[in-house]
């Protein structure tokens, strides 16, 4: 019997649990901790919606940390950034996690990021962030194409797609194509209003962040506008220009030198399409690895993003922040 334990049964947290209903390579015990009643309640219904696996042995809905009895083989902490640490202070303290999977933006500190690192290395438990583009088929591709790429400049364009909380995302995807860990970020482009999150208590942002590390670039674009329209991403390097469009699940890749075109079809995967497939991964396979982000190389891509944005925060004087504002 594996042992599975989801923290945090929110709106994404109960996506990762539909998706834990599908783990067919174990008998499978799942226990969930989620402090909101109410989250729990949603929660409990959207385990009702979704088929089961006849591997799903038990499932328990646990109030708090304190409830979780026994070792555990895969977690997912999907809290909200500004508790994430101290909830894998408890866990942690508690509770022995052979797998952990935690949802970003992982904190909201340099410090933060830092005490987790050393709390997490110290404990033997293998960490991976949730950044799940790199399970696109469609992504890992072009990795593949462009892996004899020199530069690579990436661009992300729409209207009002929450760049705070969404940017990580395609640094990471960055990161991914381009095999870059580290960069400088550049905060200028942002535009001078600090709005409120959709999300109560944290703060969001419209403009342009870019970044540049050695000869790779990526500028992420959000117009405070309401009108509606796609989220546009383009890949430039020295041999190929390339579009996708999530929305439309398209790819058109184009090479520069002869000017042709490869259209590529592809499906958006929605978490509660691969929550099992990455504990699938990580406790059905040899070596005991996925396609997620390991936790050293997003801490290394988190950092520079945090410091920045703090610091921009800091500029606009609203309040003296400690913390980044984002989840």
């Amino acid at each position: 019997m594996l042992n599975f334990l989801l923290i945090g049964a929110g709106q994404l947290g109960s996506r990762h649990l539909q998706a834990l209903a599908l783990s067919d390579f174990a008998d499978i015990s799942i226990q969930v901790v989620e402090p909101s009643s109410e989250a729990r309640r949603v929660a409990q219904e959207r385990w009702e919606q979704v088929a089961k696996s006849e591997k799903i042995k038990a499932i328990e809905f646990l109030e708090d940390i304190s409830s979780v009895n026994r070792s555990i083989d895969f977690c997912i902490v999907a809290t909200n950034a500004n508790c994430r640490l101290q909830v894998l202070r408890e866990l942690l303290g508690s509770v022995s996690v052979r797998q952990l999977v935690l949802e970003k933006v992982l904190f909201q500190s340099v410090e933060q990021v830092d005490e987790a690192g050393s709390l997490l290395s110290s404990q033997g438990t293998q960490v991976w962030v949730n950044c799940p583009r790199r399970m696109f088929p469609i992504y890992i591709e072009l990795k593949k194409r462009l892996s004899h790429e020199q530069t690579l400049n990436l661009q992300v364009h729409g209207n009002n797609w929450g760049l705070a909380c969404n940017a990580i995302h395609f640094i990471d995807l960055w990161a991914m194509l381009g095999g870059e860990h580290s960069y400088t970020l550049d905060t200028s482009g942002l535009d001078v209003a600090v709005v409120e999150s959709k999300r109560l208590g944290y703060k969001e942002v419209s403009g342009t962040l870019s970044g540049v590390a050695d000869k790779h670039r990526f500028s992420l674009t959000s117009e405070a506008s309401t009108e509606v329209a796609p989220l546009s991403i383009n890949i430039e390097t020295e041999q190929f220009s390339i579009e996708v469009n999530e929305s439309k699940g398209q790819c058109i890749i184009q090479t520069k030198e002869t000017g042709r075109q490869e259209a590529l079809e592809f499906s958006v995967l929605y978490q509660s399409q691969l929550s099992h497939e990455v504990a699938r991964q990580l406790l059905a396979s040899a070596d005991g690895q996925c396609e997620l982000t390991p936790f050293d190389e997003s801490a290394s891509l988190h950092v520079p993003f945090l410091h920045g944005l703090l610091e921009f925060f800091n500029k606009q004087g609203d309040c003296d922040h400690t913390l980044c504002p984002i989840t």
